[in-house]
């Protein structure tokens, strides 16, 4: 029991990172904690035993605060694009509720065929009935399928540092601040600046395009006010 309460402190230890002081972090939005949240489940308290280096912790907490979060405003996105296909799966299969996080930091971060949310919510089936020995080995064949190129150990400590910022973090308050598109097939900055009456280059300078104007199918887009 000493054992997991010390790994519920290391997984909420983390998260003060993210509130640290740097000089990127965003004088706009900032966000606030949710009245009600989840305690960390057994798998990732697990993930925590296997994986757990401040270094890189670090510096994942940075990459997902810096530019007044966007990377963590973009994968909370895809994840309530899933959500609720995946938390279904996870809650069918008897999984924990972390597991339906799994498919989002596989796939749904990704431009490609796997961002279907009901195929990529079939990726948990692998995992069911799983004890605490095999889980780490047949998440790493999930990752190794998906075809990240990254660390395993990394990706692991990136699983466990997104399930807390979401499940602990209001992401619903910033539209005020920011708001962003989803990029459709066919879609080019010049209608996306007509639709919600912004300049083309306001909307390069608003996502450090520089000049170009190629926008990827399957993206979000930060759209200024």
């Amino acid at each position: 029991m000493l054992s997991v309460l010390k790994n519920i402190s290391k997984i909420f230890g983390i998260l003060a990172l993210f509130f640290t002081h740097n000089p990127f972090q965003s004088q706009t939005y900032t966000p606030e904690l949710k009245q009600e949240i989840r305690a960390p489940d057994n798998w990732e308290i697990l993930y925590k035993i296997v994986a757990d280096d401040i270094g890189i912790q670090s510096e994942i907490m940075e990459a997902y605060r810096i530019d007044g979060y966007a990377k963590l405003l973009e994968v909370n996105n895809w994840f309530e694009r899933c959500e609720e296909v995946w938390r279904s799966q996870a809650e069918a299969l008897d999984l924990p509720p972390s597991a339906a996080f799994i498919p989002l930091m596989l796939y749904g971060r990704f431009q490609h065929e796997k961002c279907d949310c009901d195929s990529s919510a079939r990726s948990l089936q692998s995992l069911q009935s799983l004890n605490n020995k095999e889980l780490v080995p047949g998440l790493k064949l999930l990752f190794i399928e998906s075809q990240i190129h990254d660390e395993f150990e990394f990706f692991l400590q990136e699983l466990s540092i997104v399930i807390r910022l979401i499940e602990n973090f209001d992401l619903n308050d910033q539209s005020a601040s920011l708001q962003s598109h989803l990029v459709k097939k066919g879609e080019t900055l010049y209608r996306l600046s007509v639709i919600y009456g912004v300049s083309v280059s306001d909307i390069q300078s608003a996502n450090n395009l520089g000049k170009s104007t190629h926008i990827t199918f399957g993206s979000f887009i930060a759209i200024p006010e």
